[in-house]
């Protein structure tokens, strides 16, 4: 089988000859991959950022179909098209009893080898599970959005907007597209992305459904109270990652005004103002995903959420052959590509 294989450290090799999965994992299903997408923490894997030896999952966001329920756990059966996503938490582990069912099971346990490979094992057992139904609206291509928009959707409650309130997302990665969509679907009155790069604020331009503000302009802080009023935005979702984008996350909201983060941070914020956060009296909260979030009847809220927004998120995905895999990671590296998803169909 095909497989996109890092090597090493900012090495990646397409191996076309790789060993067909013979043994099926206790607790897992097989399935074949029609279509996998980049994420970040596969760039902060290939750049050395995460430990390739500890943090062992390598493409998380895929799509495909069952060839070997296994078990059938959870309804899951031969033939089913499923995309990854946390679904399925044990819900007596110290983390699911106090309401962080999030990280109930590490992803480095849910898949071998992963998406970027034409074949991989997903966990799926009665207590745990990463994968979730594909209905016949999704195609597999926006189906790899599935674990990003689990992310965003939690990021998105988080926030706890009330009707009409006024959002500024941070950062327009994927995340920060699809963040921003969701608050827009579940009520936000005004939402407003704000990036750190004019090429960046052109391709948000160019998508459409959202305004935004650069912030690497001088006067960004007017065009955010032209906007938003004096006193500033309700809420602000940081989604880059950024230390500075943090702190004027801090500055721009408004007094009793809330603040989530959903961003990976590396080293410490010495330089940060925190003053803020008490002159204020701001609300800072954390949203960590993909979460599981399902409706009554145990079916994901994230995949209703998805085939509701799809049309808009299909705007962010540039889509690559397996044989162009290291022109998609090249694309992403370098911004050119919002969302790269390859695929081996």
């Amino acid at each position: 089988m095909r497989r996109v294989a890092l090597v090493d450290y900012g090495k990646l090799e397409l191996q076309d000859n790789v060993e067909r999965i013979s043994t099926l994992q206790p607790g897992t299903v097989k399935m074949e991959v029609s279509a996998c997408a980049i994420c970040g923490s596969d760039l902060a894997l290939f750049r050395g950022k995460r430990d390739l030896k500890h943090e062992r999952y390598w493409g998380h966001e895929f799509s495909g179909v069952v060839v070997d329920a296994g078990s059938g756990a959870n309804g899951i059966a031969n033939g089913m098209r499923v995309a990854s996503e946390v679904s399925r938490a044990c819900g007596h582990c110290w983390h699911c009893r106090n309401g962080l069912p999030s990280l109930c099971k590490s992803m480095n346990d849910a898949f071998f080898p992963g998406g970027f490979s034409e074949e991989t094992c997903v966990l799926n057992t009665e207590e745990n599970s990463f994968i979730s139904r594909v209905p016949d609206t999704v195609d597999d291509i926006t189906a790899t959005l599935l674990e990003p928009t689990s992310c965003s959707l939690q990021c998105a409650l988080k926030a706890n907007i009330k009707p009409g309130e006024r959002v500024a997302v941070i950062g327009m990665g994927p995340m920060g597209f699809i963040t921003a969509r969701i608050l827009q679907q579940i009520g936000a009155g005004f939402v407003v992305g704000i990036v750190n790069k004019p090429s960046r604020l052109a391709q948000l331009n160019e998508i459409g459904f959202l305004e935004g503000i650069d912030s690497s302009r001088e006067d960004w802080i007017d065009q955010v109270h032209e906007m938003f009023g004096s006193f500033g935005p309700d809420v602000v979702v940081e989604l880059s990652g950024n230390l500075t984008a943090f702190q004027n996350a801090l500055n721009i909201v408004r007094p009793g005004g809330r603040v989530v983060v959903g961003s990976v941070y590396t080293g410490y914020a010495s330089n940060v103002e925190l003053r803020p956060v008490m002159r204020k009296e701001l609300t800072i909260v954390g949203a960590k995903g993909p979460y599981p979030n399902l409706n009554s009847d145990g079916s994901s809220m994230a995949m209703d959420m998805l085939a509701k927004i799809q049309d808009d998120l299909k705007k962010l995905i540039h889509v690559y052959d397996y044989k162009d895999a290291i022109r998609a990671f090249e694309d992403t590296m370098t911004s050119k590509s919002i969302k790269s998803v390859i695929t081996f169909r």
